[in-house]
């Protein structure tokens, strides 16, 4: 009885050790494709990093999953949503933004970091869609701990629209700083 008792206490702190879709950092791609036996993944390979994505409904949306790897250790996830629907409306998109918004603000504390290019609006949020539409405000979020990096955000670039959240360790937050740094 003891044992079980053990046991399933055990598996509460097991489920929280995951830092993506039952992923933790610095795992292999060979255990993300164990983990997933049946997904038929796509595969890249880009700036030292291996891409390995698949399509899902994440939060009610069409979503590219995305496992990044370093030196075959996972070190980002990534949500990208809609983003082959190209006739959304950015009112949409923003209700969307809101939507996925909600949940990882109850499991974090994400803090708001928009970015408003022109702020005729910002003071309106129901015309945060019109806004988004127009390219006066990039949306954003970010939650920052030692052991993961969260980032949400919605911005439109060049006439689309991406909304996406990054999971990233601190071993990308790092590749990513030294590749920056070595540009200059």
């Amino acid at each position: 009885m003891k044992k079980l008792l053990l046991f399933l206490l055990f598996i509460p702190l097991m489920s929280f050790g995951q830092d993506f879709r039952k992923m933790s950092f610095g795992q292999s791609v060979e255990e993300l494709k164990e983990t997933y036996p049946t997904i038929e993944f796509t595969v890249e390979k880009e700036m030292g990093t291996v891409y390995i994505s698949h399509e899902d409904i994440v939060g009610g949306l069409e979503t590219t999953v995305g496992y990044i790897f370093l030196e075959n250790k996972f070190s980002t996830g990534v949500y990208d949503f809609d983003r082959l629907n190209v006739f959304k409306s950015a009112d949409d998109r923003y209700k969307d933004f809101k939507n996925i918004s909600n949940p990882l603000n109850n499991k974090y504390e994400m803090v708001e970091n928009n970015t408003w290019h022109d702020d005729s609006y910002k003071d309106d949020p129901n015309d945060y869609g019109f806004a988004l539409r127009l390219g006066h405000v990039d949306f954003g979020e970010e939650y920052s701990k030692d052991k993961i990096i969260i980032m949400h955000s919605l911005k439109k670039s060049e006439g689309l629209y991406t909304h996406n959240v990054f999971y990233f360790s601190p071993s990308m937050a790092e590749f990513i700083n030294a590749k920056n740094e070595s540009d200059f």
